[in-house]
């Protein structure tokens, strides 16, 4: 008789069960990674978006003439659509320091909010800038 020897090959079921719970924590560590940046870019974009809106609101404010624009409180909000988002810009004139309101220049900040949360703030001062070149 021919004695046939018996080779087992695999693994054990504690092998696998080990080898399936490392691979759990691997796959949940990268979807949490995944996820938060998932988030931080979505957050990302709409502070973008919110800077786009501004910027629109601004230009168009800066086609008026300084004088024209008030000495203090706010104009209505204006809603500005970017990205498929709509934006809630509000212009506000001589705040927080009214040093920089005179007869042709104006101090306005536009604050933009999306969802009942201000995402964008920015100050400037619109002012007429004559120059004149004399001709010799």
């Amino acid at each position: 008789m021919s004695k046939f020897k018996h080779v087992q090959q695999g693994f054990s079921l504690v092998e696998l069960l080990v080898t399936m719970a490392i691979l759990g924590i691997i796959i949940g560590v990268m979807l949490t990674a995944i996820a938060s940046n998932t988030q931080l870019n979505s957050k990302t974009e709409q502070t973008a978006q919110a800077t786009v809106a501004a910027q629109q609101v601004l230009d168009d404010t800066r086609t008026s003439d300084p004088s024209t624009l008030p000495l203090s409180g706010a104009d209505p909000v204006d809603i500005v659509n970017v990205g498929g988002r709509d934006y809630k810009v509000t212009l506000r004139y001589c705040v927080p320091t009214p040093n920089y309101c005179s007869g042709n220049a104006r101090q306005i900040q536009a604050t933009v909010e999306y969802g009942g949360k201000p995402l964008f703030t920015v100050e400037t001062v619109f002012t007429n800038v004559n120059s004149t070149v004399a001709n010799n």
